[in-house]
């Protein structure tokens, strides 16, 4: 009695279809498009809101043609507008410049050696939850009411991500890889330059993007509680409110926030640029 093998009937199956690659037209669309869409769900909204206000309370949401003619029209508002922002993104900027460096060092300090985690991470999450009301009159004391000050709140604002998106992404790398370098020798500083970092860096720059988009905002606040000097765009927005200039306070407010996704802009093309060649995080698609 002969057996029969069964037969696989591979041709009945349809090969795995992969996602046809898009081209450059595509791809300006896929970016352009949805923020579009919810723009304009805004402006819809905007307008709404406005049409439903009283006769005497609708300067308080000017029409697009008042802040053209009373904002963006006039020379002198975009220019104030233009060294405002310059000014602020400094200050975000320069608060970036210290919450980076101090963030990656505390999620690798935290990394080292797990007491150290568990020392260090409650005081991180309470010294984030401390609002920033409560310790202006400390920074004043200390400090003044200068440029420092404004940078050190940027600095605060835009620190807590950092070293929490690096320590997860420290955590994940695969143990084989560590184990292969205990093999040969490495030493721990070298394992954490060679395997670990290039391993954590998606996750870090997820962190690095939650930052710049806090960076402009925190910027803005910490305006608002030191007046003193030249201000940036929280200033200009402070006394337009107070002088009832409402339009050149939207005005300020539309260019805080083309500010603040620009920031955001730069951190994750800088992260596409550099990881979407070999890890999902680059937005590369198959």
């Amino acid at each position: 009695m002969t057996q029969t093998q069964p037969s696989s009937n591979l041709t009945a199956h349809s090969p795995v279809p992969f996602t046809a690659e898009r081209g450059t037209l595509g791809n300006l669309l896929m970016l352009l498009v949805p923020p579009l869409v919810l723009f304009g769900m805004f402006i819809l909204l905007y307008a709404m809101v406005r049409a439903n206000l009283e006769p005497h309370r609708q300067f308080l949401m000017p029409s697009g043609y008042e802040l053209w003619d009373k904002a963006f029209g006039l020379s002198d508002v975009r220019w104030e507008l233009l060294t405002r922002s310059l000014t602020t993104l400094g200050i975000a900027l320069a608060g970036l410049c210290i919450s980076i460096p101090v963030g990656i060092l505390l999620g690798v300090i935290m990394f080292r050696a797990t007491i150290l985690e568990r020392a260090m991470f409650p005081n991180i999450v309470a010294f984030q939850s401390i609002p920033t009301l409560a310790i202006i009159p400390l920074i004043q004391t200390a400090l003044g009411f200068g440029t420092l000050p404004k940078v050190l709140i940027v600095a605060k604002f835009t620190m807590f991500a950092i070293p929490i998106t690096l320590l997860l992404g420290l955590k994940s790398v695969d143990r084989g890889i560590i184990n292969l370098f205990r093999l040969q020798g490495a030493s721990w500083r070298k394992t954490l330059v060679k395997a670990c970092f290039p391993s954590a860096a998606p996750a870090l720059f997820a962190g690095l993007r939650i930052a710049a988009s806090l960076a402009v905002i925190s910027a803005i606040v910490s305006e608002l509680f030191f007046l003193a000097g030249r201000g940036g765009l929280g200033q200009m927005i402070i006394n337009s409110k107070i002088d009832f200039k409402y339009e050149q306070m939207y005005a300020a407010l539309m260019t805080a926030t083309f500010l603040s996704v620009c920031v955001y802009i730069a951190f994750t093309w800088l992260g596409h640029w550099l990881f979407s060649d070999w890890h999902e995080s680059g937005g590369k698609e198959t």
